[in-house]
Formats: C-alpha cells, sequence, structure tokens
C-alpha cells in the first residue's frame, strides 16, 4: 500500500463520521490536492454543504480549499467568467513566518548543491550562497507564538473597525491560523480599500503628525489619550509603558541617544508621565532634537505594535484556502473551527488531532523530537518505529515516514 492510499483510506473512514461546513458553499470555487500536491484541481463547485460533504465521503482528498471570493458561476474557467459577486478576507499567520528561538531546535537545512547542511533555518546556504532545502517543524511554543500574533489582529479587528461579529477562526492543520473575515461590509470591499486596510494593520508609511505627534515651536507635542483612538492610542499607551518601565538602555537605542541621557529621562518619569497626561508635551532631550529622538522612539513603537502580515496573499481576491474542519493532507490534522472564546486555551499539536491510538510501524527518515496529542517522540533517524496511528499519519503525510510491512 503506497503512502497516499493509506491516507487515503484513513481520511475516508474519518469523513464517515464527520461534517464540514462552508457560508454560501453554492457560491464558492473549490479545489482538492493529493499526495505531495496541495491544488491539483480546482474549477469544483458543490450546490450546498450536503453535496461538499458526499463528495468528502466518497472522493477523500488529502486536501480541500475553497474560495473567499463569491461567485455566479464559480465552476466556469478562467477566472473573469465566473461572475464575481465579492469576497471574505482571511489572514494567515504561520510559524515558519516567525523567527523564533525553537527553531533552532527542530528545523534544520541542507544544501543541494555543495552539500552543507545545519540546525535552524537560513535562506541561502552560508557557505556557497546557492538555495537551500528547508525541513521545518511546528512545536507548541512557536505555534503558541502564531497564536500571539493571531490574537494582536483579533484586537486590531475588534477594537479598530469593530469587527467582532465579522470574525471566524480556524487552526489550518498544520503551521498556524487562518482569520476570516465575512459579512456585507467585508464582502464588498474592493481591492484599494483591502490594501487601505493593510497599510494599517502593517502601519505602512505612517505619518506621527496626523497622530499628533508634532513638533510645535521647541516643544515635542502628543495626543491627549481621550482625544486619540486607533494607532495614535496605540502609541501613547506603549510610549507611556515604555517610560514607566524606566529601561534607559532601551529608550536611549530607540531614540538614538545615550544611555546617560536617557536616564535623566528615567529619573524624573514621574513628572514625564505627569506632563504627557496632562499637558500633552513630550520632555525635550538634552544635545539630541526633540522630533528626532521621540520619532525615533515612535518609530520601534510602531515595530512592536504592527502586524507582519502577507500582503500579497491578504489582498488577492482569487485565492482559494483550507477548508475549516477537514483534514490538511500535510499532517493528519484537522484545521478546526475555533470560537474566538476557546481560543486562548487551544492547543494545535493536541485539539486537532483525530486519529486514534492503534500501533502503526513505519521507517522514519529523519526527524526532531515532536509533539502530538500531549506525547513527545524521537528524534528518529534511518530507524523503524511502532507509533500511534496520529503520530504515524503525520509523519508519513510529511513524507519523513514509510510504512512497513502494508
Amino acid at each position: 500500500m503506497g503512502a497516499g492510499e493509506f491516507l487515503t483510506g484513513h481520511f475516508k473512514a474519518f469523513y464517515s463520521g464527520h461534517k464540514a461546513s462552508v457560508p454560501d458553499a453554492g457560491k464558492r470555487e473549490f479545489g482538492v490536492g493529493e499526495f505531495g500536491k496541495k491544488i491539483s484541481r480546482r474549477h469544483i463547485s458543490f450546490a450546498s454543504d450536503s453535496e461538499l460533504n458526499s463528495f468528502l465521503r466518497e472522493r477523500s482528498p488529502l486536501f480541500i480549499s475553497y474560495s473567499i471570493a463569491y461567485y455566479d458561476r464559480p465552476a466556469s474557467s478562467p477566472m473573469s467568467s465566473k461572475g464575481f459577486l465579492g469576497a471574505d478576507i482571511v489572514y494567515e499567520f504561520d510559524a515558519d513566518d516567525l523567527k523564533t528561538e525553537c527553531k533552532q531546535e527542530h528545523d534544520s537545512w541542507s544544501c543541494p548543491k555543495c552539500g552543507s547542511d545545519g540546525k535552524g533555518t537560513v535562506d541561502s546556504c552560508p557557505k556557497c550562497g546557492s538555495h537551500v532545502k528547508k525541513d521545518e517543524w511546528y512545536c507548541p511554543r512557536c505555534l503558541e507564538e502564531t497564536k500571539r500574533q493571531a490574537f494582536r489582529l483579533i484586537n486590531f479587528l475588534e477594537n479598530d473597525f469593530s469587527l467582532g461579529s465579522d470574525i471566524s477562526v480556524n487552526f489550518s492543520g498544520n503551521a498556524g491560523y487562518h482569520i476570516h473575515l465575512r459579512g456585507d461590509a467585508v464582502r464588498s470591499l474592493n481591492r484599494e480599500a483591502r490594501i487601505e486596510l493593510l497599510d494599517y494593520l502593517t502601519a505602512k508609511d505612517m505619518d506621527f503628525s496626523k497622530l499628533g505627534f508634532v513638533e510645535s515651536g521647541k516643544m515635542f507635542l502628543c495626543p491627549f489619550e481621550a482625544e486619540t483612538s486607533g494607532w495614535g492610542r496605540k502609541l501613547l499607551a506603549s510610549l507611556i509603558k515604555l517610560l514607566s518601565e524606566g529601561d534607559a538602555e532601551k529608550i536611549a537605542a530607540f531614540g538614538g541617544t545615550t544611555n546617560r541621557k536617557a536616564k535623566d529621562l528615567v529619573d524624573n518619569k514621574e513628572l514625564v508621565l505627569k506632563t504627557i497626561r496632562e499637558k500633552g508635551i513630550l520632555f525635550s532631550i538634552a544635545g539630541r532634537k526633540n522630533k528626532q529622538f521621540w520619532e525615533g522612539v515612535l518609530g520601534h513603537l510602531v515595530n512592536e505594535n504592527a502586524l507582519d502580515v502577507d500582503r500579497q496573499t491578504s489582498a488577492d481576491i482569487n485565492k482559494i484556502i483550507r477548508v475549516p474542519e477537514t483534514l490538511h493532507g500535510g499532517t493528519g490534522l484537522l484545521a478546526k473551527s475555533i470560537s474566538l472564546g476557546a481560543l486562548k486555551d487551544f492547543r494545535p499539536l493536541k485539539d486537532s488531532v483525530v486519529f486514534s491510538d492503534e500501533r502503526v510501524k513505519v521507517f522514519i527518515n529523519k526527524s526532531p523530537k515532536f509533539y502530538l496529542k500531549g506525547n513527545g517522540f524521537g528524534p528518529f533517524e534511518n530507524e523503524e518505529a511502532e507509533l500511534p496511528l496520529y503520530a504515524a499519519i503525520y509523519l508519513v503525510a510529511r513524507r519523513s515516514a514509510d510504512l512497513v510491512g502494508v
């Protein structure tokens, strides 16, 4: 039995007792994939969720995705013939986009050209400069950081745009989270409006003066908390927090001044904070122009607050994305829908495991220690092991292991 057949059989068993649902399924384009290929065929449509679930039970694709767009004729090809009706917005947050320290433990790379290899992640071979092959894995720590990024976006959408009721979340089944925005207000947004929203979330071309941080004569002014909102409120709160913490070295680095001069500011922080809150004035720094210093500090605070969102995929109205409550063909994990209230306590490498503890023998090419269902496995290299079905499926789907005696 080949790996694809092995996975398909278990996926079919799962779908026999599980249902997926897509809002306005009859207006969506779907795409399916096979072992090793996320999309092998698209321009598929289903009249309803019932028809979609019948397809999952009968065909059990290893990957299935649907369009964020709504179409009058979703199965038509080319794209221009579908009859575009509007689109959701989906933001993706994946652990492989984050520079977490745990990558040094579970990720590795190899250079096909010169044969060099190493742990961690690099963009090109440090020896010959060639493109490298990456072997990326995900652990509870990097997925927790990914969740933190997702929460930051949710806070933006809820607090700055009052879109809380339009948000739904699902684990991708692999490396992170998909944040879906639906509803009439979102569906009608054109590409320019979507880019404008992205610019806001990523703080592109931030103009401090428009937020109330402005030079006036010899003074540098800031907004009053009660009179600002959005980015102005975020930066003011971050600035007050920075000064309250009193880390002179950090303030000096942010503002491009000496530790001694920053310490003078910290030593008077109570007066500095009172002046900010009551007069909307930021104290001068000796030997440094107010505008340069405070805009330097604000620039760093923007970087700490801005979201690292993939601009190209977030603005693409023709993209297709994993159907929630379906299996990911590269891991065997469920792309699980999560309520906002349950997201904080959601454990992706435990709560999205759907297969049993039945024992399966596999030959493992190579894997770092990995975690599923609260259990740790490995590390392994060129060895046979008997694992629970869910761990065997995970490795086989990743192409890190082969079946033994099947």
